[in-house]
């Protein structure tokens, strides 16, 4: 499995912009072959940082989704709103018996 780990620092009162169209890209998303989990916080000690979580069957899942319309266009569209952004990809252990 792959986890996916996306802070995004931004600018001063655009939060509600990116939360007013992110739920359209989490259900799209969701729908996904692959798509494990897909969710977005808001920080409790800062409201100008979102986090994102996404967690995929494997890494072929997650190249298909970032060449999914609907990901390109929410990209496109929370872009413009950031002072910062860290990707983190996080390879999920697998347990042996």
């Amino acid at each position: 499995m792959y986890k996916f780990i996306i802070t995004i620092d931004l600018k001063p009162g655009t939060r509600d912009k990116i939360l007013a169209q992110a739920p359209i890209a989490q259900a799209a998303t969701r729908a996904e072959e692959g798509c494990i989990a897909y969710d977005f916080y808001t920080c409790t000690d800062n409201p100008d940082r979102l986090v994102f979580v996404e967690l995929w069957a494997d890494q072929a899942a997650h190249d298909f989704h970032m060449e999914q319309d609907h990901t390109k266009t929410f990209i496109a569209f929370h872009e413009q709103f950031h002072e910062r952004l860290t990707f983190e990809t996080i390879n999920v252990a697998s347990q042996s018996e």
